[in-house]
Formats: structure tokens, C-alpha cells, sequence
């Protein structure tokens, strides 16, 4: 590949004059590793370039140097060179970007490449990596060097990032017990001031901070046989140059993978003397043509769910009003998605109704709301956290009314209509009087049907209700979200595990795609002493449904058994759904708070179908009448 198909158009251009101090807020608030320098605005012409490493040497908040005494000139890319020639050049200087020139003759700027953008070419090319697995590309040599302690002074690390030029340094607990807790880059010292050390300004000169005041909290970690193109996958989305790697059973740091030894994988392959390990991650699954999603309208799932029953079958008499709450937690439309997770938690609750600034009803936000939003944007704990995700961009808008007057059979009908998890119930004047939740109407048929309905009759069966540990994530949300489930049986070939319940989905770091952009949490005390809260590293693996599993061992219910008995695990349990097995222990299915509303729904139905029915008929006969 040549270096023109890789490269991209230069975010920060300033002149030779502008204040370093300016070029290095640009280089912090654009989250980009580069800036071109030019001579003057007129003219343009080339006169070096500043990364995030020249940007570092200004060690105080106040500077007489300009862009030009900091500026490099070498080395430079030219946009018809071979890729791999100019990244044996950058990693020969240990530089992570460079300006590309339209030639040597012609010192015009025509781009920037940067490692991750070698990498992200090289993928969207279809290259794939020679290297298979972090074990034949990450640095093992001298990795003390490559490590420091929350405790360590920061000009130490500065001193070896700017003189040594390494790319970052990871964070572990102490050189006895080397545990990831962090890492800290060349980014973290340009997005904070906390690090000055006023070598050119000596007025306000104070102790030099601590490596715990400015790294990167929470490192992401990959094990030796993690597939390298989950690391580069990773590394190019989030702007991570450096990563530990540790030992699957310890948590021991036991080398560290930067952005060059990815780049090294897809262009030279392994380091010499290395093999790629004989024991390997768990693969996902593929799913069976059984297990596989079918995709249907929702009118043709109404057709498949709302069948008629028997009326002696229906909850007759009991009307919305009965079993609506009267509130209902709220927060506003301009508040974010993380607000609204943390009110759920507060509160309990996995319903929490949004209002604009007037304090009229917009929406809802449910935990299926907040699953979406994590399958949208990611794990809340990436690198930019504070990023605004507003409620107004999950929130469901399409919520039923209903009179308070109403069966509930009427209400779950709507409901499972509209895919909603709330009802608002109004007065005849449109004022709102309360709120009906999923769970309410599972409450209410918990109360009035006990002894009256089999698990067998209501349960969703066979492999529309079951799952492998192994399967990713993914599958798992998307037949869920397809089938109208709120829970799935995991069922590993010879036992149940457990189940994978909707309301605990929201609170594991799922991502959309094929689950393979996803993360295992493993929990570390926090840094901060005497401090309650936890920290975090991140372990690059595919994310699988047993990842997400709610362990149920010997918790289940039979097929004759009483529908109540499963409401009553669900509550005990903490979770939407009980999985239904036979005698000798096989899965039979499984039984979900959704089927219990849509065998509600069920018997509206058979009413709402006949008024259809018989009207048409009218029309028929008045015509003839009249005729």
C-alpha cells in the first residue's frame, strides 16, 4: 500500500510563530498527536511539524517558546512511498506521527498518518495481521522500564517518556505485586497541568505531583493469547499507544503491547523467537439455524401471540386504576444516560419518566432503553467518560394511555403493541393519574392467578428460550429484542446455568457488532487512600453470554408447575425470567415476565377481534336493507 491511501487531512495547522503553549492546547483539546507548522499564513510553506512529545517539554503553565523552537523536520513521509517503509522509519524514530509531503522536490503538506492510521488502512484494506496473537508481538524486554507505581514522581516518568522516548508506562500496585491499575501516556500529560514542573517559570514552584494525580485510571488489559486484531480494534477506536498484558490466573503483569508492536504484527508479523501460544481464548460460538433470529413485522407476532382463551381464563373485573402506581422517578430530557443510570439505582427501579423543562411527560427511559445506549456508544468507561449522551437519544417516546377504567388485559395489549414497558394512565380530562410498569401487571397476576395457570401454558419454549455460554452477547440481545424476551435460558449442552435477565443487562459493558468490540470487567481496590470506590482494568476479550449470566444453579420451575411459583423466583432472584426444565433436567424453555403480559394480552385480543368481526357484517346487512 502506498502512503497516499492512508492518509488523512491535518487537523491543527499554525504558523511558525504562535505561542508552543497555544499549539499545545489545540494539540489537548482536539484529542489529535499532531500539528503542521508553516511559515506564515500566505505562503504555507512547510517548516516542521509538533507531536505530543515536543508539546510535554513545556514544563510550566507560562513560555517564551514558539512553534518554530519546538518543531521537527525529520522524518517526514511522502505520499508515494510504501507504507511499511515509512513505518520502519517512525518506529526506527520512535515517533508515533508525521506530516506526509507531496515530494521531495515539493515540500507541500498534503496529510498526516499517524501508527493507528497505518492500522486502521491496513484493516479497511482487508489485511490481515501475520501475527495472530499479543504473545508474538508484545515487548517483554526490560519491562521494568516500562512500568511505575501510583507513588512514583512524575518528572521521573517524563524524563522517560521525552528523553528515553517511550510511548507510555503502565501503572501497577507495587514492583512486588505488578497489578495494572492504570496507564499513563503521552496524552495524559497533555490534557493536564498537574504534571509542571516550572522548569522555565520558577514563580509558584510546588512539589512535583504524583503519577496517581494524572494517569489514566482503569487500564484496559490483554492476555498473552488475546487475538492481536481485538487489541488494534481497541487501541486505533480509543487512542490507547500502550496496554499491559497479563497472566490469565494471576492478573500479574507480564509484558506490555504498544501501538508499534500492532503495527509489527500486520506488517512484519511475529518477533523473532516467538510462538504463538498453545492455549487460546474461547471462541464464540456460532449459532445453529435453529438458534438463528427470526426477523418478523409486529403485526406477525401479535398474529403468532395474541390467540384467543378461554374466558374463565381472564382477570375480569380488575381495571387500570387498581393496580397503577401514582409516580413514577423522574429526571429532565436535557439530563445524560449515565444521570438516569444512577436514579435507577438510587430508586430501584428500572422505570424512570423523562419531562422537558415545562415538566410535560417526553418519554420514558427503562433498563431495555439503557441497553441500547450502551449497544450504541460503547462501555461508559472509555477513555473520553465525560461525553454528553443525552436522554433525548434512547428515551422511548411511544408511550400508551390508558383510562383508569380499563382492564389490564387492555393495557398489556397496548403494551406489547407498542414494545413500551410503561403505561400512563390518564383521567377523562387527560390529566395524568398514575403509571402502569411491566411489573405491575406481573404483580397483579401473581395476586389474582394463583393456582389457576401452568408454567407450560405461558412459558416460551424449545430453542426460541435457550442460549450457549459461548455464544456472544450479541446474539443474545438481538434474539431477545426480536422475540419480545426479557430474559434466555443458558444452557451450556449438558446443564442450566443460569439465565441472561434484561434488567442486568444495562449495568455489563456490551457493545453492538459482532461482541468482539467488548470488555470483561475485573474489579481492583481503588488508588485514592481510605476511598469506598472501586477501580478498574479491562480485559480485551470477546464478550459472550456467559460473561453476562446470572448463575441460577438449581433454580428452576417444571412445566406443571403454577405460574406464581416462577413470579416468586423472578422476585427472589432479581431477575425477568426462570428457566423451565423436565424431570431428568433438560431445558424445556423458558418462562418471562413478557410472556406473563402477553398471556394478558391474549385475552383483550379475543374481544377486540370479534368487535372487528361483526362490523363489517353490519355494514353488509344496512346495505342490503336499504337496496
Amino acid at each position: 500500500m502506498k502512503v497516499w491511501e492512508v492518509a488523512r487531512k491535518p487537523k491543527i495547522v499554525v504558523t511558525a510563530k504562535e505561542p508552543a503553549t497555544y499549539v499545545r492546547a489545540l494539540l489537548r483539546d482536539s484529542d489529535e498527536d499532531i500539528a503542521i507548522v508553516v511559515e506564515d499564513d500566505k505562503t504555507e510553506k512547510f517548516a516542521g511539524y509538533i507531536t505530543t512529545r515536543e508539546v510535554i517539554q513545556i514544563t510550566s503553565h507560562f513560555s517564551s517558546l514558539r512553534a518554530k523552537d519546538l518543531a521537527l523536520d525529520y522524518p517526514v513521509a511522502y505520499k508515494d512511498e510504501e507504507l511499511d517503509e515509512v513505518y520502519r522509519r517512525m518506529v526506527e524514530e520512535k515517533v508515533v506521527a508525521v506530516p506526509v509531503l507531496d515530494s521531495r522536490d515539493s515540500q507541500k503538506v498534503v496529510g498526516v498518518i499517524t501508527l493507528a492510521d497505518i492500522i486502521r488502512g491496513l484493516k479497511r484494506a482487508g489485511y490481515k495481521p501475520q501475527a495472530e496473537t499479543v504473545a508474538e508481538v508484545m515487548t517483554t524486554d526490560d519491562l521494568d522500564k516500562l512500568l511505575t507505581t501510583p507513588d512514583e514522581r512524575v518528572n521521573r516518568v517524563w524524563s522517560d517518556l521525552v528523553s528515553g522516548r517511550i510511548l507510555g508506562k503502565v501503572v501497577v500496585k507495587s514492583p512486588e505485586e505488578p497489578v495494572p491499575w492504570g496507564i499513563i501516556t503521552l496524552r495524559e500529560f497533555v490534557e493536564t497541568s498537574r504534571w509542571f514542573f516550572h522548569r522555565e517559570s520558577e514563580r509558584g514552584l510546588k512539589s512535583v505531583a504524583k503519577v496517581r494525580s494524572i494517569m489514566l485510571r482503569g487500564a484496559p488489559a490483554a492476555t498473552p493469547d488475546t487475538p492481536v486484531e481485538l487489541v488494534a480494534d481497541f487501541m486505533v477506536e480509543h487512542g490507547y499507544t500502550v496496554l499491559p498484558v497479563i497472566d490469565d490466573e494471576t492478573g500479574r503483569v507480564v509484558g506490555v503491547i504498544t501501538i508499534e508492536d500492532v503495527a509489527r504484527a500486520y506488517i512484519e508479523g511475529a518477533k523473532p523467537g516467538r510462538v504463538k501460544p498453545t492455549v487460546r481464548l474461547p471462541t464464540p460460538v456460532p449459532a445453529g439455524r435453529e438458534e438463528m433470529v427470526e426477523y418478523a413485522s409486529t403485526s406477525g407476532i401479535l398474529k403468532r401471540v395474541l390467540v384467543e382463551k378461554p374466558v374463565e381464563e381472564r382477570l375480569s373485573g380488575l381495571r387500570a386504576g387498581d393496580v397503577a402506581r401514582p409516580e413514577l422517578p423522574a429526571i429532565s430530557i436535557n439530563d445524560t444516560v449515565e444521570h438516569a443510570r444512577r436514579v435507577m439505582l438510587r430508586y430501584r427501579t428500572g422505570y424512570v419518566i423523562v419531562v422537558d423543562d415545562q415538566g410535560r411527560i417526553q418519554g420514558v427511559v427503562t433498563k431495555w432503553s439503557m441497553l441500547r445506549a450502551i449497544g450504541l456508544k460503547g462501555p461508559v468507561w472509555s477513555r473520553r467518560v465525560y461525553d454528553k449522551f443525552f436522554i433525548d437519544f434512547i428515551m422511548d417516546k411511544d408511550l400508551p394511555r390508558v383510562k383508569p377504567t380499563e382492564p389490564i388485559e387492555n393495557v398489556a395489549l397496548k403494551l406489547v403493541r407498542s414494545r413500551a414497558e410503561v403505561a400512563i394512565v390518564v383521567d377523562e380530562d387527560g390529566k395524568i393519574v398514575g403509571f402502569i410498569t411491566k411489573d405491575d401487571l406481573v404483580e397483579a397476576y401473581r395476586r389474582l392467578m394463583a393456582g389457576r395457570a401452568r408454567v407450560e401454558n405461558i412459558m416460551t419454549p424449545g430453542r426460541m428460550g435457550l442460549v450457549h455460554p459461548h455464544h456472544t452477547l450479541h446474539h443474545a440481545v438481538t434474539k431477545m429484542q426480536n422475540l419480545y424476551l426479557d430474559a434466555l435460558t443458558v444452557y451450556d449442552g449438558s446443564q442450566v446455568v443460569g439465565v441472561v435477565s434484561a434488567n442486568r443487562l444495562p449495568f455489563v459493558a456490551y457493545e453492538g457488532g459482532a461482541g468482539r468490540k467488548s470488555r470483561r470487567l475485573v474489579w481492583v481496590r481503588k488508588l485514592v487512600r481510605g476511598a469506598a470506590r472501586l477501580g478498574r482494568y479491562v480485559k480485551i476479550v470477546p464478550l459472550l453470554v456467559i460473561d453476562a449470566t446470572t448463575s441460577l444453579r438449581g433454580v428452576h420451575v417444571r412445566p406443571e408447575d403454577d405460574v406464581v411459583k416462577a413470579i416468586d423466583l423472578m422476585k427472589k432472584h432479581n431477575v425477568d425470567g426462570i428457566p423451565v426444565v423436565s424431570d431428568d433436567g433438560k431445558p424445556l424453555g423458558i418462562v418471562t415476565k413478557t410472556d406473563i403480559v402477553r398471556e394478558l394480552a391474549r385475552t383483550a385480543q379475543v374481544r377486540v377481534e370479534k368487535a372487528v368481526e361483526i362490523q363489517p357484517e353490519r355494514r353488509t346487512g344496512e346495505a342490503e336493507t336499504k337496496a
